[in-house]
């Protein structure tokens, strides 16, 4: 494996995870756009979730994890193709990127999508409420970074093998 300069190295990384950071937003925007939140109704008892519209809660997750995964696929498949010389090294900018990326994603989501429902004031019975966009758990950004890694491992397994590589083991292994 070629020797890496350090400083190009760190460079590259914090370069990848800024650029994912800007994904992670551009993400959540789109998360906010495509996903749809249940519906609170306002009640004498307060604020009821159907079972229908609760249903309509995972929804809200499956569409950030659905984004996520496929973005940080991509991203994982194109920064192992763009940084190869790098070796393993990639493996945490992809982890430590990704997770950035879903965080900043899952905070634009919180930020920008609908408020909390017990904060709207005026509601008249049978008035309807979104449910703010929430994730439940950590585990849905976790996919995010699988999805890195698998792209990340498909591009290292597709990739052609390096020819200086195959004169290596020609080498040892002719007598």
């Amino acid at each position: 494996m070629p020797r890496v300069n350090a400083r190009s190295w760190l460079s590259a990384a914090i370069t990848a995870v800024l650029v994912m950071a800007g994904l992670g937003a551009a993400a959540g925007l789109c998360w906010i756009v495509v996903a749809q939140p249940a519906q609170w109704e306002y009640a004498e008892q307060g604020l009821v979730l159907s079972e229908s519209a609760a249903a309509e809660q995972f929804g809200i997750v499956a569409w950030f994890v659905a984004i996520g995964f496929v973005l940080c696929l991509v991203f994982g498949w194109v920064l192992a193709a763009r940084r190869a010389e790098d070796g393993w090294r990639v493996v945490p900018v992809v982890i430590v990127a990704t997770l950035l990326g879903a965080v900043v994603c899952s905070r634009v989501g919180y930020s920008f999508g609908p408020p909390d429902p017990r904060s709207v004031t005026g509601l008249q019975l049978g008035d309807q409420v979104p449910m703010q966009f929430e994730l439940g758990s950590f585990s849905p950004m976790l996919l995010w970074t699988l999805g890195g890694l698998v792209g990340l491992v498909g591009a290292v397994f597709l990739r052609a093998p390096d020819e200086s590589q195959e004169d290596v083991v020609t080498a040892r292994s002719t007598p």
